[in-house]
């Protein structure tokens, strides 16, 4: 290492042709092709007519937001879109449906366990009312 450190740089004489900055040539504009086709423009009255044949409980009511937003946006069939919307509902409901029935299990178990079980009378006999007293009392 007895050369100056500039002397480690190569500079573009040092450099093969190929590797110096040749001038960028403008790439050749492509060859003009078709406009693209506008995509077609979706039937929604087939679809919600295929839609209320699949599920005629939905006659008369309104979609969930849910539905109509991935129909619309997401570009998804609107039997395919309500089939996915109805599967998540269904899914939350077995869920909410496994948690309730846990706690149940949790409460019945702890009422098994508990060390003074309910008793369905307290034990205290109530005296037959005067039937005197009762009209007395009615007034």
């Amino acid at each position: 290492m007895d050369e100056p450190f500039e002397n480690l740089i190569p500079t573009e004489e040092d450099l093969e042709p190929e590797q110096a900055e040749a001038p960028k040539q403008p790439e050749p504009d492509p060859e003009p092709t078709a406009p693209p086709e506008p995509p077609k423009a979706r039937d929604y009255a087939s679809e919600v007519s295929e839609l209320l044949r699949a599920h005629p409980e939905l006659r008369g009511r309104p979609l969930p937001d849910d539905v109509t937003r991935m129909a619309v946006d997401e570009g998804v069939p609107l039997t395919e879109a309500y089939r996915s919307y109805a599967e998540k509902e269904t899914k939350a409901e077995l869920e909410r449906l496994r948690e309730e029935n846990r706690v149940y299990r949790q409460n019945e178990e702890a009422a098994r366990r508990a060390p003074i079980q309910p008793v369905a009378d307290s034990g205290v006999q109530e005296k037959a009312k005067d039937p005197f007293l009762a009209g007395f009392e009615s007034w």
